[in-house]
This record gives structure tokens, sequence and C-alpha cells, in this order.
């Protein structure tokens, strides 16, 4: 699964937007896309994933240039779904050559021990309007916690556009966990856009 099979969701600790790279699918991704009966959907180019953080009475932003996945939905049915995202911690950039360091570093992605994040979930539901929640699991610098992901599709048929959101608690994941992370809100905004296509 090396093409732009990526999803609608992706939480993490700090991301902004980004040109979408398609991370290699692993095992994972194919077993719960092959367990759901929910139809396939492809990310089309264009897509943005990004974080703000507020930092006292400035807000940090970033971006992720790779990250990718598998999501299998059906809008009319979301119970069967089977969303996995991967993105690599390494392609984050504040745009900021310092920031960008401490990013990698052991207070914040700690990216050489820890370069990759994982979404996963299998449990979405619809709360009319277009709108949905996903219950899924983060895996963030070796720690899995349950996370929820809100998102929107409009369109129809075989073309959808997705917006989304979620609220990722930091300090759980010990991200900002020194000197440079005092400051920082506990939470941090995750968002994302693109078109899919349904294959």
């Amino acid at each position: 699964m090396q093409h732009r099979n990526k999803k609608v969701v992706a939480a993490l600790a700090v991301i902004a937007l980004a040109g979408a790279v398609p991370l290699l699918g692993s095992h994972s991704e194919r077993a719960a896309a092959a367990a759901s009966s929910a139809p396939a959907w492809t990310i089309q180019p264009g897509d943005t994933l990004a974080f703000s953080v507020g930092n006292g009475s400035d807000t940090i932003a970033a971006k992720f240039a790779k990250w990718g996945g598998t999501i299998n939905l059906d809008p009319d049915n979301p119970g069967p779904a089977a969303i996995h995202i991967n993105v690599d911690l390494t392609s984050a950039s504040i745009g900021d050559s310092f920031k960008d360091q401490l990013l990698q570093g052991d207070e914040f992605f700690d990216t050489p021990a820890n370069p990759t994040a994982t979404y996963d979930s299998s449990s979405v539901t619809a709360q009319g309007g277009g709108a949905f929640l996903a219950h899924g699991t983060l895996n963030l610098r070796g720690m899995a916690m349950p996370q929820d992901v809100q998102f929107h599709l409009t369109g129809s048929g075989a073309q959808r556009h997705v917006e989304g959101t979620a609220s990722v608690a930091r300090i759980p994941y010990g991200i900002g966990n020194g000197e440079h992370g005092n400051g920082l809100d506990a939470s941090v905004k995750v968002t994302f856009t693109f078109d899919a296509t349904r294959q």
C-alpha cells in the first residue's frame, strides 16, 4: 500500500499544514483494511495536516510534510470503519531552525527514538449533518492512549471533502517536558483538510 491512501484523521501533538507524502503501508494497516467491509478512500494531492498550541500570548504552529495510511469508511454506515494513519515526526517543521531542532529533540518528539506516530480507529459514529467522531488510539513517543477525532464530510458519491479537528493532551505523552515547554498550553489543536476519492 504505497499509494496515497491517507486518512481523515490524525492526532498528534504538534503539526501544521503540509503537502502529503504517503508512508509505506504497514502490516497492521493492511490487516485493518482487510478486516473492514467499508469502501476504501484515497487522499488527493493538496491535503493539509496542521497543529497550533498556545504559548503565552503567542501561538505556535508547525507542519508535517510526510504522513499517510488507509481509510475504509461508509458515510451511510460508519460503524465498520478501519482507519490507520502514520505520521513521520521527522518531517515536522515550524519554519524556524532553532524551534525545529527543539521539536525533534527529547523535550518534544524525541524523533531519534520515536520517529513515527500512529493513529488507529475501528469505531466511527455519525453525529448528523455530515459530522462524524472517530474513537481511536494515538501512539506517540512509545505511549498509546485513547484519542477522539472529529471530522466533517461534504460532497457526495465517490468525491468527498474532509475537514477535521482533534484536541491532544501533550503532557501525558511527555511533549514539552523541559524548560522550553514552559508556557505551552496543555492541549494542542490538530486540524486537517483534504479531498478524498472512493476507490
